[in-house]
C-alpha cells in the first residue's frame, strides 16, 4: 500500500517540479530550442491523468481519515522515518535513492505520511486478540524461521595477477579493505561502498555461487583467497554471520502481528470507492474528462420504470425454435 503513494509522489515531483510556462527553453539541441511550453505539454499528456488521479485520490483519503478522526502523530512519523532508514546500508545510500526518484526528502515524509495515514484506515475495523495472531503464527510458521544471514564485503577484479596483487596489500595492512576496494574494485556499487554488499543476506541468496561457498566455509573477519566466477575474480571478506534460528513466537510476535493485519487490512481500492460512493468530484480540465467514470458515484438505488405499484409478471419462457422454423 505505501508503494502506490511513494510512486504518485514520483510523478508528482515530476511533473510539479518543472511546473510553468513560456518559450524559455530546457534544452538546445544543434541549435534547436526545446521550450519549456513543449516540454510541460509533454509532460501533462504522458503523466497529468495519473498525476491529477492521484492528487485526487490523496484528498479523498485526507477527508476519510479526517472524517474519523484519524491522525499520524510527528512522533509516529519519525519512527516510521528510522525505520525506513535502517533498510538503506549508509545514509548517502538513502539520499541517492531519493535522488534516482526526483524527490526531495521532504517530498518524502509527505509520502510516507500519507502511506501511514492510509493503513491506519485501512485498519480501522480490524480486531483481534492474542489467539488471533498464535493462530496466524501457527499456520504460517515456516515464514518465521530465519536462515543464516551474512554481510561480505568484496573486491572485484579482472584477472587471476590482479587478485594476487590485491590480496597482497591486504595482508601488508597498511590499508583497509574498505579502502582498497575504493581504489581497485570493478563492481561499482559495492566499490561506493568500500567494497560491503548488501548486509543481512541469506547465506543460500549469497551470488555468484562460488561465493557462497567462500562465505559458508569463513570466520568473521577473515579474508578469502582469489574466487574465480563468471569472468572475473573476486576477494571476500566476511564481516559477520547470524546463524539461523526456528520461528519462535516471543520473538517473531511483532512481525506476526504487522503481518496478520496486512492480511486483514482493507484494500485501498475498496477505500477509495468507499469515499467515492459518498463524494462529489468533479474532473473541470476537459483533457481529463475520463477521469469522470472513475469518480462518479455508482446509484445503489437504480429507479424502476413503469406504473407505480405495477406488479411485473414472469417472463414467458421462449419455445424451442424460437425462430419459428420448423424442425423437419
Amino acid at each position: 500500500m505505501y508503494k502506490r503513494w511513494l510512486l504518485g509522489s514520483v510523478i508528482l515531483a515530476v511533473v510539479v517540479g518543472i511546473a510553468g510556462c513560456g518559450n524559455s527553453p530546457v534544452a538546445v539541441v544543434n541549435g534547436v530550442r526545446i521550450t519549456e511550453s513543449e516540454f510541460n505539454k509533454r509532460l501533462v499528456r504522458n503523466f497529468g491523468r495519473d498525476t491529477l488521479s492521484d492528487m485526487i485520490d490523496r484528498q479523498l483519503i485526507k477527508q476519510m481519515a479526517e472524517e474519523e478522526g484519524l491522525t499520524v502523530s510527528e512522533e509516529d512519523l519519525n519512527k516510521e522515518i528510522e525505520e525506513t532508514k535502517k533498510q538503506f546500508p549508509t545514509e548517502q545510500d538513502f539520499i541517492r535513492w531519493l535522488a534516482s526518484r526526483n524527490m526531495s526528502e521532504e517530498e518524502w515524509r509527505e509520502a510516507l505520511k500519507m502511506a501511514m495515514l492510509t493503513r491506519e484506515l485501512a485498519l480501522k475495523d480490524v480486531k483481534y486478540a492474542e489467539k488471533d495472531l498464535k493462530a496466524f503464527f501457527n499456520e504460517h510458521k515456516d515464514r518465521y524461521a530465519v536462515p543464516t544471514l551474512v554481510s561480505l564485503s568484496e573486491i572485484v577484479v579482472a584477472s587471476s595477477k590482479d587478485a594476487q596483487e590485491v590480496l597482497a596489500e591486504i595482508k601488508k595492512g597498511e590499508a583497509s579493505f574498505g579502502d582498497l576496494a575504493r581504489v581497485y574494485s570493478l563492481a561499482p556499487y559495492t566499490k561506493a561502498r568500500g567494497g560491503k554488499r548488501r548486509e543481512d543476506t541469506p547465506l543460500e541468496r549469497v551470488m555468484p555461487q562460488p561465493i557462497r561457498v567462500a562465505a559458508n566455509k569463513l570466520a568473521v573477519g577473515e579474508v578469502s583467497d582469489p574466487i574465480p566466477a563468471e569472468g572475473q575474480w573476486y576477494i571476500v571478506k566476511l564481516d559477520d554471520r547470524k546463524p539461523a534460528r526456528e520461528a519462535g513466537w516471543e520473538k517473531d510476535k511483532d512481525r506476526v502481528k504487522r503481518d496478520y493485519e496486512g492480511a486483514h487490512a482493507k484494500p485501498l481500492r475498496s477505500l477509495l470507492d468507499d469515499a467515492i460512493e459518498k463524494s462529489n468530484v468533479q474532473i473541470v480540465d476537459p483533457r481529463f474528462q475520463e477521469l469522470n467514470e472513475i469518480y462518479m458515484p455508482v446509484p445503489t438505488d437504480m429507479p424502476e420504470f413503469g406504473p407505480a405499484g405495477a406488479k411485473k409478471e414472469p417472463a414467458e419462457e421462449a419455445p424451442a425454435n424460437a425462430t419459428g422454423e420448423s424442425g423437419s
